[in-house]
């Protein structure tokens, strides 16, 4: 018989999930001063958001994904949505907002790069972010390698 092994590691759409509620939040705070009710749509954004963050908590549910897909999703869309523009003031404001974007993000991605991979760090308050020890054993270290017969 032929033994393999089979490593989990952490895929799927969540970060880029998330980095779409926050082109929501994105579209909504440019389309701000025409919306009848942005309040309304803005509680009801953040809602969503805020269940989704406490789901991530759980274990085997990555937040640090969710955390650093929305901050990219937020820096990609100011820079990259199309806006309304009320003035020349405001033209301004929003390439100083696309240049500001670009910079933070190309920074953001640059330390993490440096961060994960070439002097990697090992920040313990991390694993926190992505499983709350509500119990003694509820965020156990799980033995993720299993043998495949």
């Amino acid at each position: 018989m032929l033994q393999q092994t089979v490593l989990f590691l952490v895929v799927g759409p969540a970060g880029s999930q998330f980095g779409l509620l926050a082109c929501l939040f994105v579209e909504l705070f440019q389309g701000w001063q025409v919306l009848e009710k942005p309040w309304k749509a803005f509680l009801k954004l953040l809602g969503i958001v805020l269940f989704l963050f406490l789901c991530g908590l759980l274990p085997w549910i990555d937040n640090i994904a969710h955390i650093f897909g929305f901050i990219s999703g937020l820096l990609l869309s100011f820079a990259f949505l199309p806006y309304i523009s009320f003035g020349t003031f405001d033209k301004y404001r929003k390439r100083v907002l696309i240049i500001l974007s670009l910079l933070v993000y190309v920074g953001l991605i640059s330390s993490l790069l440096v961060w994960f991979y070439i002097y990697p760090i090992n920040w313990h308050w991390l694993e926190h972010l992505t499983c709350l020890p509500f119990t003694s054993k509820f965020c156990e270290k799980y033995d993720i390698d299993h043998v495949v017969h």
